[in-house]
């Protein structure tokens, strides 16, 4: 500070002040700095890059993709700069710019040794972990792009730079299990090869866990851990909040490990239904696994497999019992999961799919589902009056769903609907490029832009729900089908038609439709799909007497029945406790 008293143009000194206050978390004075040198000296692209940054932080997407814009202007081979408008631009879904950012960071490769950008040298093992993130941020553009081998390609490079980094081992295994780009034998080698990996650590450290932990008594409530970044308002709340809500206080303690990254009214509704929340965002690894080993945890569950690097907690073995459910699509390939939980419909007992886990198949639907409060009625269009404009098929699911199979199905189901059309909603439709994109691949399919309706995101939730009132049926997305797009739609009473796949991804749709006795939405091939849709669009007295019923019907399915699904659970972690008794009593 004496130093600047006595050198006010000195303007790197006031860039390594920033940094400083930045590092110490105290970032309005950081900016107030950075503010302070762009108007003694407007070209300083380490100010712009700083001050972006900062804005980033704070969730200021417009200005930090202003500030990094004029960054990279400024300075057109400032990878760093470029890699954060990357960031930027992605969080305000401006993917095909994002792209092309992250891009042009690889090809400018960021030099670690500007002292405008870091405070000390940059150790080797941290410039590759940087690089890293160049290419798995890439990936996880190009896989909401539709380009997958692209997406593939960029993560599989990020692991020959750093073959350490979780995160984007991870974001490769999801793309894998999210599309089905493999076969089941090569999907859980490639989960086993994460664990074999990243698990190390942990299992060299995992926890023994003495004979005190057993209950006392037969009988004695047993103390779950829920482990998930998504206790917020997600699609996973939807499903997680039932069974919270109706766990019995005698037969279970409850422990959520909120991982979350952002806190709403959902979080705290949820933290009021269990018995003991921790927040674990921030904390090592190791440090949670501790948490919960001291919480003397008897079984405990992960919600989120590989949409988080969480999974590390669980090779620590800190709970006796692990088993993962409802987050995932796909094995973890963890040997310290213990089960997957499932049901017979997501797996029946041919199944294919491979795991590392033992399939623990609940007696029902393993779902439950739990209806915003804000949604409104459901306005079926009477069978007896003709329907303006004809039938109204719909999606609700990303872009990424739409598969390429996806819209050769749609396209001929609409061709076989003389006058339908096809509303499309989904957040990343703002994006011009993408909207143009997925006209032109209709328009290949035979399916002209005119009758395509596209929608992009509502800020009110009621307002997202009320527009399925606009569509008549909802096209289910293939391979991988719709989960809460699923559960919303049939709520508010738009029936699913459905192609049931073979593995746990692609039969999210039919466990749901199963629980509220619509089998015959079910198909097994894609001509059935065609048939199934087309015949229920073609027999409009027996669809709106469908939809207009179909709330009722999913009031009274086990798909709205958490306690019924609370008390499958509970008997599930019960079972599984007395298999764990007998297991060390026969060691």
């Amino acid at each position: 500070m004496r130093f600047l008293a006595q050198h006010p143009g000195h303007f790197d000194a006031f860039l390594l002040q920033g940094m400083v206050l930045t590092r110490l978390g105290r970032r309005k004075d950081a900016a107030r700095i950075f503010t302070g040198i762009l108007q003694r000296h407007p070209a300083c692209a380490e100010a712009c890059y700083h001050l972006g940054r900062l804005c980033l932080q704070s969730h200021d997407y417009a200005g930090a993709a202003g500030l990094l814009h004029k960054a990279v202007q400024i300075d057109p081979v400032f990878a760093e700069a470029w890699y954060m408008l990357g960031n930027a631009l992605y969080n305000r879904l401006c993917l095909e710019e994002a792209a092309q950012a992250y891009l042009r960071a690889l090809q400018a490769q960021p030099s670690f040794d500007n002292p405008r950008c870091y405070l000390t040298p940059v150790p080797e093992k941290l410039r590759r972990t940087y690089q890293t993130h160049f290419y798995s941020n890439l990936g996880r553009v190009q896989r909401k792009l539709g380009q997958l081998e692209a997406a593939r390609a960029s993560y599989e490079a990020a692991l020959r730079i750093d073959p350490d980094n979780a995160l984007a081992h991870s974001r490769l295994l999801f793309l894998l299990s999210f599309h089905v780009l493999c076969e089941p034998a090569e999907l859980l080698a490639a989960h086993r090869a994460w664990d074999a990996r990243h698990g190390a650590q942990g299992r060299a450290h995992a926890f023994v866990h003495e004979s005190g932990r057993t209950p006392a008594r037969a009988g004695q409530r047993l103390r779950i851990g829920y482990l998930s970044p998504d206790f917020h308002q997600h699609a996973v709340s939807y499903f997680i909040a039932p069974l919270l809500a109706h766990h019995d206080p005698d037969q279970v303690e409850v422990f959520c490990y909120a991982d979350n990254a952002v806190t709403d009214a959902v979080s705290h509704r949820l933290r009021e239904q269990v018995n003991h929340w921790r927040t674990i965002q921030g904390e090592s690894d190791a440090a949670v696994a501790r948490c919960i080993h001291d919480d003397r945890i008897h079984i405990l569950i992960d919600l989120a497999g590989h949409t988080t690097t969480r999974l590390k907690v669980f090779t620590y073995r800190p709970a006796p019992i692990q088993a993962t459910y409802l987050g995932y699509f796909a094995t973890t390939g963890l040997d310290a999961m213990d089960y997957w939980i499932t049901d017979a419909v997501l797996h029946p007992a041919d199944t294919v799919e491979q795991a590392s886990e033992a399939l623990w198949r609940l007696p029902r639907c393993c779902l439950a589902y739990q209806p915003a409060p804000e949604a409104p009625p459901v306005t079926a269009r009477p069978a007896e009056k003709p329907v303006d404009g004809g039938i109204v098929f719909g999606s609700f699911n990303q872009i990424t769903k739409i598969s390429d199979e996806a819209v050769a199905l749609w396209s001929k189901v609409l061709q076989a609907v003389p006058g339908s059309r096809l509303l499309l909603k989904c957040q990343m439709l703002q994006d011009t490029a993408i909207r143009r994109r997925l006209l032109a691949r209709f328009e290949a399919a035979g399916l002209p832009a005119s009758r395509l309706e596209l929608h992009t995101f509502t800020p009110a939730y009621r307002d997202h729900l009320d527009l399925y009132n606009r569509v008549d049926i909802l096209l289910d997305t293939i391979p991988r089908t719709g989960g809460s797009t699923t559960a919303d739609a049939l709520w508010m009473g738009v029936p699913v038609i459905t192609l049931a796949g073979h593995l746990f991804v692609q039969r999210l749709s039919a466990t749901m439709l199963h629980a509220l006795n619509l089998e015959e939405l079910i198909a097994t091939t894609p001509e059935e799909y065609i048939e199934k849709a087309v015949a229920l669009a073609q027999d409009q007295r027996r669809l709106y007497r469908l939809k207009a019923g179909l709330r009722q019907r999913m009031k009274d399915s086990p798909l709205c029945d958490g306690q019924g699904l609370a008390r499958a659970m509970e008997a599930a972690y019960h079972n599984m406790w007395q298999r764990h008794l007998a297991a060390r009593k026969a060691e």
